[in-house]
């Protein structure tokens, strides 16, 4: 999803490290694997998930290959004791025994490494997990120096529009998909295509085929995915259960039961949470499951068509009468306690959450679980990720690719997001080699089932056009006005429209 930029969802979630996810088997692993209605994955689309057997893992450098052929590997050092991911992840000192076994040092051989010292910069808001790959990398190619530089993830494309402006762009970076389709149309960015063709690593065929849309502009790949999640439900069991709620809602009309049952404002208790400055991200799986898509394949606004407004109504219905009243102008991330207190018995997030609850609330224990969305005429869920890019601007473009493709190997790619069994991450690999791997769900198994929520991602023209950025804005402070009573749902829908519509057509 090319401008989905996710909020504060996204900007503070991302930065929680996990340090433990116990082996949780939650209704979210049966419910989606099961669902007879899910729809079939396409061709290269979302795919199918291998049972998990769980194995030792493998250190560094070890040539074993877990449900793939074992490859040559370059020995090098231990990673040390240090957070891999600083957004999601905690992943240890071992390697994963998870991925293809690849030759570090001969990803791309036809691609000479400089023969001279050179420095490439690395733009990033997890500069700390990412060290571990810095050190290794540069063991590998000495004459590349990685300078790493953090930037906080709510300043990355305001701060990149900056350095492109003043000529003073880094050489690549680690970015949402959705400034990958901001940048890519303006060629700021290299198509990465050429790069792609030399490589061993890096198999385009191999991405599941939303993160690798993500990234494409008019046919080339101008990013590589790295990491990604999916939205799902976490409900209080214990509320649930004091609410005679025999189980999570799988249709709306359920959905609105429950939140009806768990509500009782005089004790401030509430049965759903709503964030106004998240309005639009959080409103498009209800678009979606009604069909509806933001925008036409034409580049019409359709969001706020009779199964738009009927989604924009059951919404702002949910967030005005059973959404807590001092919570709206909060985000996604803040909305947590609220949860965590038992002041709010559903609340719509990614995988991340479970890491949160756990890391942060250890005394909520048994008390929550997971399912999938509840859905409509169809499910629909919000699918992101991040991506590794690199800027026209780079004198070192070279060097720059033989550190992303470094980082987008599968052994790689799989410790940057799964982490290990000691220390699980909470995020998604975007290749369907590593998501069919049967290991890759014994650090956290919860992951499963959100990684079978992809089968429900929507891929919306809206996300596609350069422009829907701006114009997600006059969508998401018109649902903001609606929620807080200033307008109706349909009227802030058609206003919306409006603005949007203006916009795109500039």
């Amino acid at each position: 999803m090319s401008d989905l930029k996710r909020s504060d969802h996204k900007r503070y979630s991302r930065m929680l490290p996990l340090l433990a996810i116990l082996a949780l088997i939650l209704p979210l692993l049966a419910a989606c694997g099961g669902n007879p209605q899910a729809p079939t994955p396409t061709p290269g689309g979302p795919v199918g998930l291998a049972e998990e057997t769980p194995t030792e893992e493998a250190p560094v450098g070890d040539a074993t290959a877990v449900g793939t052929e074992a490859a040559v590997v370059t020995t090098i050092e231990p990673v040390e004791e240090t957070a891999v991911s600083a957004r999601a992840t905690a992943a240890g000192p071992e390697a994963t025994a998870i991925g293809k076994r690849l030759d570090l040092a001969k990803l791309s051989p036809e691609i000479a490494a400089p023969k001279e010292k050179v420095q490439i910069t690395f733009q990033s808001w997890s500069g700390e997990g990412l060290k571990p790959f810095e050190k290794q990398f540069e063991k590998l190619y000495p004459n590349i120096d990685v300078k790493l530089q953090d930037v906080p993830a709510e300043q990355m494309q305001d701060k990149l529009t900056t350095q492109i402006a003043g000529n003073n762009a880094p050489d690549a970076a680690y970015v949402d998909n959705g400034t990958v389709g901001a940048f890519a149309p303006r060629q700021a960015l290299v198509d990465l295509d050429p790069y792609i063709a030399k490589s061993i690593a890096v198999e385009p065929d191999d991405y599941v085929a939303a993160f690798r849309k993500s990234v494409t502009n008019k046919g080339k790949m101008y990013g590589l995915p790295f990491d990604g999640e999916s939205t799902g439900l976490f409900y209080r069991t214990d509320l649930f259960k004091q609410a005679g709620i025999d189980g999570p809602p799988e249709t709306w009309d359920e959905f609105m039961d429950a939140a009806k049952k768990l509500t009782n404002k005089e004790k401030k208790q509430y049965g759903f949470i709503a964030f106004a400055p998240e309005a639009a991200y959080y409103w498009y799986p209800w678009l979606w499951q009604t069909g509806e898509r933001a925008m036409s394949a034409d580049g019409k606004v359709t969001f706020n068509s009779a199964r738009g407004k009927k989604a924009g109504e059951f919404y702002v219905d949910l967030a005005r009468n059973y959404s807590p009243p001092d919570q709206l102008n909060a985000n996604s991330y803040d909305g947590r306690v609220a949860f965590a207190n038992g002041k709010v018995g559903m609340y719509v997030a990614g995988a991340w959450f479970a890491g949160t609850m756990i890391n942060e609330f250890p005394k909520t224990k048994g008390k929550w679980a997971s399912a999938p969305l509840p859905k409509d005429a169809q499910c629909a869920t919000t699918i992101a990720g991040d991506a590794l890019v690199i800027f026209n601007q780079s004198k070192n473009k070279d060097a720059a690719w033989k550190w992303i493709e470094f980082l987008s190997a599968p052994q790689n790619m799989a410790l940057w997001n799964i982490g290990t069994r000691k220390s699980p991450g909470s995020l998604l690999p975007t290749r369907k080699s590593l998501l069919n791997d049967p290991q890759v769900f014994v650090n956290n198994p919860i992951l499963k089932g959100f990684a079978e929520q992809m089968n429900c991602g929507v891929s919306d023209p809206a996300m596609e056009n350069e422009k829907w950025g701006e114009a997600e804005k006059a969508l998401n402070d018109n649902l903001g006005k609606a929620i807080y009573g200033d307008l109706t749902a349909a009227e802030a829908l058609d206003e919306a429209a409006l603005e949007a519509e203006d916009i795109l057509q500039r």
